[in-house]
């Protein structure tokens, strides 16, 4: 969820605007400095200021929801859920904004419970904020997080309704058209995301998330020209950022430039973009360097808040290469354990591959059975089934 990081800084500049100037040690100047070293991206001595905050006055919950954001950020999450409900016990008798500081820290609890992979306990938390009537210009970000939050846990439905919530409010709010539009593009409801897609372009003016939404569904929708010339568009885009250098290298990876896709991933990897081990590990894998596409794609899972079905089909294919057909099985049988997956038919094209390589031909010709069921236009699948009916003696 990369979009977390601005949402923080967002709030945490709400906070700023009480902080004093001073540069005596006192709670109000170590507050502000921690906040500066946490802007800076520096939390762990941003952490240090804000506990010395805390030290010379442990009654200001203000420090303390900073506090548990900064330890969010370190990856200490049941710390940080300890500071949020400091927060919450004290919050009403210590300060007059008490509904403002809890709703930070409810907000907050929700952050470290998508962390953690608790998104039932995350998506009560963003609703009892949405609750507290104050602060009404942070209700946009939580509504984010709330339709992330119902995203992994597979309500795509629900979460298209929250971002539609979003731009009722928002009307030019392009990270929601973008979710909203990938979303679609997932229920490959592609008319409605070329729709989300091409107004987030027009809002941002052009953009690599954007180009790169809408050339996927061209690619899918069968419209090559006009996804080739999108990647060309964007190719020319100015690079101003670590992450556009990360989505060019998403461009580049595209266009079959694989030479510079990798050098701009190993790159995007070393500033912590960690979804860039997904792209070189395609890298790899096209190259047939199948142990370090599986360093690659399993490095990614260990990053990932929520298990990809495609990472878990990629790496089977790897496992199939190296004739490690338990390993492979292990990676299908994940990819197939989470529903509503668009690599789901892949993912048992690839089941029957590995049921002929051990020879299981049975179960090869039952699960392509099934699978023309549900995807009766694959007319190779439909004439590998009448094949290995016929090997099993089966044809009437």
């Amino acid at each position: 969820m990369r979009r977390g990081f601005a949402a923080v800084i967002f709030l945490i500049c709400a906070v700023m605007l009480t902080a004093c100037g001073d540069d005596k040690m006192t709670p109000q100047s170590e507050n502000k400095k921690g906040l500066s070293y946490y802007e800076a991206g520096d939390y762990v001595k941003a952490a240090e200021y804000f506990i010395r905050a805390i030290e010379l006055d442990d009654t200001d919950m203000e420090v303390r929801n900073n506090y548990g954001m900064t330890l969010l950020q370190l990856k200490l999450y049941d710390d940080a859920l300890a500071q949020f409900e400091v927060v919450l016990t004290n919050s009403a008798s210590t300060s007059k904004d008490y509904e403002k500081l809890n709703k930070f820290a409810i907000r907050g609890k929700g952050l470290v419970y998508i962390q953690k992979q608790s998104y039932t306990n995350a998506l009560t938390c963003f609703n009892n904020a949405l609750d507290i009537k104050v602060e009404s210009g942070w209700d946009i970000d939580i509504l984010h997080y709330k339709a992330n939050t119902l995203e992994c846990m597979g309500y795509r439905t629900s979460a298209i309704d929250i971002y539609t919530e979003i731009l009722d409010k928002s009307k030019d709010n392009v990270n929601a058209y973008l979710s909203r539009a990938n979303l679609y593009r997932l229920e490959e409801k592609y008319p409605e995301a070329v729709a989300d897609y091409e107004k987030a372009l027009e809002l941002s003016d052009g953009s690599y998330r954007s180009y790169i939404g809408l050339y996927t569904c061209y690619v899918t929708m069968g419209r090559e020209d006009e996804a080739k010339a999108l990647l060309d568009k964007a190719a020319r885009l100015q690079v101003k950022t670590n992450e556009d250098k990360y989505y060019l290298g998403q461009v580049h990876f595209y266009q079959g430039n694989y030479k510079s896709a990798k050098i701009e991933m190993e790159y995007a990897l070393d500033m912590g973009y960690h979804e860039a081990d997904y792209f070189l590990g395609e890298i790899a894998l096209a190259n047939k360097e199948y142990e370090n596409a599986v360093a690659h794609y399993e490095q990614y899972r260990a990053n990932s808040a929520v298990e990809s079905p495609t990472v878990c089909n990629q790496e089977a294919v790897c496992y199939l290469a190296l004739f490690d057909f338990e390993k492979a099985q292990m990676m299908l049988d994940i990819g197939l354990g989470v529903p509503g997956s668009p690599a789901r038919r892949q993912i048992l094209r690839n089941q029957v591959a590995l049921y002929e390589e051990q020879n299981e031909l049975m179960k090869a010709y039952t699960t392509l059975q099934e699978y023309i069921v549900s995807y009766p236009e694959d007319i190779e699948a439909t004439n590998e089934y009448k094949f290995l009916k016929k090997r099993l003696g089966l044809s009437q």
